[in-house]
């Protein structure tokens, strides 16, 4: 390198370092102004805060300028429902059906019951003479059986069971006639001569089954049943359920009456065995 070359650096290295200088002048003047700036806002804020009114103070302020506008006056509920209520018109009950007599139809069902009639009493007199007649009678001197009379014959009013009688006696027992055959013991040697009756029991197995059981003297039993079609209310009509004569049921807001045994649903086409009692009336609306 010559000695122009090396002028010609240095002339350079001048101007760089002269442009240098200037542009860090430059940039220290802007950043004192920034500075000065941020100073300057920061003392600004400081004085705001001094002297800007509370916030609640303010919000106290503005709401108390605020106009709340009156509750409107709400209608009287009650008086608008109870008006309501007294101009819905009330519908008229419907007249209950005319039920049976149900004491003539159980007098009519107990006197259509095949009860056995017992047997006519005999005639006790009658019968003693007979049997006295068809005695062996005894050879003059001679007495009869136990020292007795055919005559001397006496029928008891009733037999006890713990006390023994000798062969040939008579008594009544059980509504009948009955003859020892032997030494009895207890009822042991005792036999039926005439079979009356000795009680009529009556039982009840549902709500309309009664059955009568009727006892004769000897201990044989007679049993008929028969059935009472009251009228039995039954609620409302379930399907698959057997309904009897005398049942009523609830379907379709009306009552049915049942007359014969059934399982269809009232009031459809082919239904068997129900009469309508009570038709619905009309429902009831507020005009």
């Amino acid at each position: 390198m010559n000695e122009r070359d090396m002028s010609l650096l240095k002339a350079v290295s001048e101007a760089v370092k002269e442009q240098l200088s200037a542009l860090q002048e430059n940039y220290s003047s802007a950043l004192k102004e920034q500075s000065d700036e941020l100073s300057r806002l920061k003392n600004l804020v400081e004085e705001y805060k001094q002297s800007a009114p509370e916030f609640d103070s303010v919000v106290k302020a503005v709401l108390a300028k605020i106009t709340v506008p009156a509750a409107p006056e709400l209608p009287d509920i009650g008086r608008m429902v109870k008006d309501a209520v007294a101009e819905i018109p009330v519908p008229v009950a419907p007249a209950p059906p005319e039920l049976p007599d149900i004491v003539k139809m159980v007098r009519d069902a107990v006197a259509d019951v095949e009860i056995p009639k017992p047997d006519p009493l005999p005639d006790i007199a009658k019968m003693v003479k007979d049997a006295v007649a068809e005695l062996p009678k005894p050879t003059d001197g001679e007495p009869g059986e136990d020292g007795k009379d055919a005559l001397q014959l006496e029928i008891m009013p009733e037999i006890f069971s713990e006390k023994s009688y000798p062969r040939g006696s008579y008594a009544i027992h059980s509504g009948g006639l009955w003859r020892s055959y032997q030494k009895t013991a207890g009822m042991t040697g005792w036999e039926c001569l005439v079979d009356g009756i000795s009680s009529i029991d009556i039982s009840q197995s549902d709500e309309r089954h009664f059955t009568v059981v009727a006892t004769k003297s000897s201990g044989e039993k007679t049993e008929k049943s028969f059935s009472v079609p009251v009228m039995i209310y039954r609620d409302i009509f379930k399907d698959g359920q057997k309904y009897y004569p005398g049942d009523s049921v609830t379907w379709g807001g009306s009552v049915w009456y049942c007359h014969l045994e059934t399982g269809d649903k009232p009031g459809e086409d082919g239904s068997k065995g129900w009469k309508l009692a009570v038709k619905r009336g009309r429902d009831a609306r507020a005009k």
